[in-house]
């Protein structure tokens, strides 16, 4: 890691632009569940900016873009070329992303942005598993929206202390992490509970 962050400070400033979207999108873009740096890459790309490099809305921009572009075209692969190639191609990562959705509903497609395995993973899954597009994209693209925004805000306030940055990006992922399970639980209740109170007959 320490020498991807080397590479990636002193290569020219368009190509780190380039990076900030490419990487992201690449992570959960590619029917493979592999897991790139793209939380590492936006988070130096802030870095960049903090340090007057780089225009800070550029790598807001592309981190966002990036993020986005990569979930959905995930997405929208994964249901061109149905579950039982994707089940393949993910091997046994396709049953932990199987499980996620299927116990924890469209919350975890929220929650799984800031997860790494599950970000690489989860959006091809929902694909795969036919989510309805609106309902995958209505928690999908606000994860995103978050998860660049606050990755790249964190190296841009942290540009000068790289250690640091990278402690405040675990924190805030684990209240970010809590915040969404918090939002599932409540999800979950008034799915299941809440009908049910309503249907008891009155006294």
């Amino acid at each position: 890691m320490d020498r991807f962050i080397g590479y990636f400070l002193a290569i020219p400033i368009p190509w780190a632009v380039g990076a900030v979207f490419f990487v992201p999108a690449l992570e959960t873009a590619l029917v493979l569940g592999v897991v790139l740096p793209g939380e590492v890459t936006v988070l130096l790309g802030g870095v960049l900016a903090g340090r007057g490099k780089v225009p800070l809305p550029a790598v807001l921009a592309g981190a966002v873009a990036g993020a986005i572009t990569g979930d959905v075209t995930g997405y929208l692969l994964a249901r061109r070329f149905g579950q039982e190639i994707v089940r393949r191609r993910l091997g046994s990562k396709w049953t932990r992303a199987h499980r996620w959705l299927s116990t924890k509903g469209l919350g975890a497609v929220f929650l799984g942005r800031f997860l790494p395995f599950l970000r690489s993973v989860l959006p091809t899954t929902a694909g795969a598993m036919r989510v309805p597009a609106r309902q995958f994209f209505l928690w999908d693209v606000p994860a995103a929206m978050a998860w660049g925004a606050a990755s790249t805000l964190l190296g841009y306030f942290a540009a000068r202390d790289l250690g640091r940055a990278f402690d405040l990006a675990r924190r805030f992922s684990f209240v970010l992490l809590a915040v969404a399970l918090i939002a599932a639980g409540f999800v979950i209740w008034r799915r299941r509970v809440a009908p049910r109170r309503s249907r008891r007959p009155a006294d």
